[in-house]
C-alpha cells in the first residue's frame, strides 16, 4: 500500500481504529493510515456508502437537503443538512466521471442547445446536448453565448465520448453553424423548434436542480 503523504510503499500493521479497520504505520514517514486513506472520501466522518447513497439522492431524485436527511433518518443515519450540502459539490462530480464510463453507447443524433442558469450568484450559459434517447452527451458552462464557446463545447464533447453524430439539431442561434462546420464540415445540420423539443424538455430537469441548491 502506498502512503499517500510520502508515497512510501513500506508499512506495517499497527492495529485498528474505531470503526474496526486495519491501520497501517509507513516506515519512511512514520504516518498512520488505513485504505480509505487513499479514497475521494477520506477526512469524512460517515462511511463511504451513507456519503455516496446521500449524494444519489439529491441528483437522482432533484429532493432538498431537508428531504434526503428525512430519508437517511429513517434507515438510522443522523446527519445534519448543512453535512449533506458540503457533500454534494464535493462528490457529484467524481460520481458523474465514474458514471460516465459506464453509460450505454451514445446514438447517432446529436440534439444541442444552450439554457441560461444562475451559478453562485452569477448567470451563465450551458451548452448541452443529448441523443435521439435523452442521454446527456456533454455539458459546457460558459459566460458567453458564440460562436468560440460553441465551438470549445463541441470539441470537448466529441473528444469526451470519442463518437460522432450521423445528425445535428440546433435551434436557430447564430453561434452553431459556423462553429459546425469547422468540426463537423460533413454531418447534416436541421434547426427547428419541433426538432429542439426534447432537449428544451431536458433543460427543465436541468433547471429544477439548479434551483434546489437554495433550500438548506
Amino acid at each position: 500500500m502506498r502512503c499517500h503523504r510520502c508515497a512510501g510503499e513500506q508499512c506495517s500493521k499497527a492495529g485498528r481504529d474505531r470503526f474496526g479497520r486495519q491501520l497501517l504505520r509507513c516506515r519512511g514517514g512514520g504516518r498512520r493510515l488505513t485504505e480509505r486513506s487513499l479514497s475521494a472520501f477520506r477526512c469524512f466522518h460517515f462511511p463511504d456508502d451513507v456519503i455516496a447513497l446521500a449524494v444519489r439522492y439529491y441528483w437522482q431524485f432533484r429532493l432538498p437537503y431537508a428531504e434526503v436527511v428525512t430519508l437517511l433518518a429513517e434507515r438510522g443515519i443522523v446527519v445534519d443538512r448543512s453535512t449533506v450540502f458540503d457533500w454534494v459539490p464535493r462528490f457529484a462530480p467524481l460520481v458523474a466521471e465514474v458514471a460516465r464510463a459506464d453509460r450505454r453507447e451514445i446514438g447517432h443524433i446529436g440534439s444541442t442547445d444552450e439554457t441560461y442558469v444562475r451559478v453562485a450568484g452569477v448567470w451563465r450559459y450551458v451548452y448541452r446536448a443529448i441523443d435521439e434517447h435523452g442521454q446527456v452527451i456533454d455539458g459546457f458552462l460558459s459566460a458567453h453565448r458564440d460562436t468560440a464557446a460553441a465551438t470549445t463545447f463541441l470539441r470537448t464533447a466529441r473528444e469526451r465520448t470519442a463518437s460522432r453524430p450521423r445528425l445535428v439539431t440546433t435551434d436557430k442561434a447564430a453561434c452553431y453553424p459556423p462553429a459546425l462546420r469547422l468540426l463537423l464540415p460533413d454531418v447534416p445540420h436541421r434547426t427547428g423548434k419541433i426538432l429542439q423539443q426534447r432537449i428544451e424538455r431536458d433543460h427543465g430537469h436541468l433547471n429544477g436542480r439548479t434551483y434546489r441548491p437554495t433550500q438548506v
